[in-house]
């Protein structure tokens, strides 16, 4: 499972820096935050649009492969952003309640560039398979960095 990931991991980063440049260009115009949530699912070719119904208008889902999706939560906190990942997690649980499911956000901030961000999603969703931390929402805070 994280080969997998980890294989494509280099394309899949710069694919979501793209799919994701409106909301950042926003974000140094105007400083309107927004948060990505990362998820994985252990079941191939899930489809990702059965919960379309639980975002809201201006949210994006940005598939990026089968059983890999990241959702930009647009004008969003960290708070804000974590709980509408919980709730998207509540959801998810319902429709595939036998599945892995695992997710990772992170929230926009001034001190990192578009790439930082990105690449520390990408961290976080790592961490969280290498470590079998499904069915919850892994978030920065929650990593104890070791210098």
């Amino acid at each position: 499972m994280i080969d997998v990931f980890n294989e494509n991991r280099k394309h899949l980063q710069e694919q979501l820096i793209i799919e994701t440049a409106y909301y950042h260009f926003k974000y140094l115009r105007e400083e309107i935050s927004y948060s990505i949530v990362l998820t994985y699912i252990s079941e191939k070719d899930f489809d990702f649009n059965r919960y379309k119904k639980h975002l809201r208008a201006n949210d994006k889902i940005i598939l990026l492969q089968s059983n890999l999706c990241a959702i930009v939560f647009d004008g969003t906190t960290e708070k804000q952003g974590l709980r509408a990942a919980e709730h998207l997690l509540y959801h998810l649980q319902d429709i595939c309640f036998t599945k892995h499911i695992y997710m990772a956000i992170v929230t926009v901030n001034s001190k990192d560039t578009e790439f930082q961000t990105i690449h520390d999603l990408f961290d976080l969703l790592s961490y969280a398979l290498n470590h079998n931390m499904d069915n919850s929402v892994i978030e920065r805070s929650q990593i104890i960095e070791n210098d």
